[in-house]
């Protein structure tokens, strides 16, 4: 439960988190001169970071909660959370090539007959560490659909 023994203030300082998000998303776009290769939800993730940073006298665990209450329901913005920092993630494992060795690797250790229960495995165990299935699905569907793609 977030503490709400302070008083809030109401200043210009709370809504630099927009200008982080509105700063970041136009600086970049006018760099790299698209405004559609510039990923929302980097600037989206970068802003929320600033915005959790910036709250004083509250614990990181209060900041978090306090934040995903005061942007819509609690569970589902934490779930939206993971679900961002997932496709980071997998985002991340593409462009390093981690994607690709994982799909040859799987093609090279499993016969084509166990392709399916493999993935299942797979999406088990990355439940299990992940805690949630939308993180689940955002963490192996490129590794799914790159299977899914060498199998033609």
């Amino acid at each position: 439960m977030p503490n709400t023994n302070f008083a809030p203030q109401n200043n210009w300082w709370s809504l630099s988190p927009l200008l982080v998000f509105l700063c970041l998303y136009l600086i970049t776009s006018i760099i790299i001169n698209d405004f559609y290769k510039v990923p929302i939800t980097v600037a989206f993730l970068a802003a929320s970071c600033y915005a959790i940073l910036i709250t004083q006298r509250m614990s990181l665990e209060e900041r978090i909660n306090l934040f995903s209450s005061g942007a819509s329901n609690k569970n589902i913005f934490i779930m939206i959370w993971i679900f961002i920092l997932a496709g980071a993630f997998a985002q991340g494992a593409k462009q390093m090539g981690a994607i690709d060795a994982a799909v040859n690797l799987t093609l090279h250790i499993l016969p084509d007959k166990l392709l399916l229960g493999g993935i299942f495995l797979a999406a088990c165990f990355i439940s299990l560490s992940i805690g949630t299935s939308v993180g689940t699905i955002v963490a192996l569907a490129p590794v799914a659909t790159g299977l899914a793609e060498k199998q033609e």
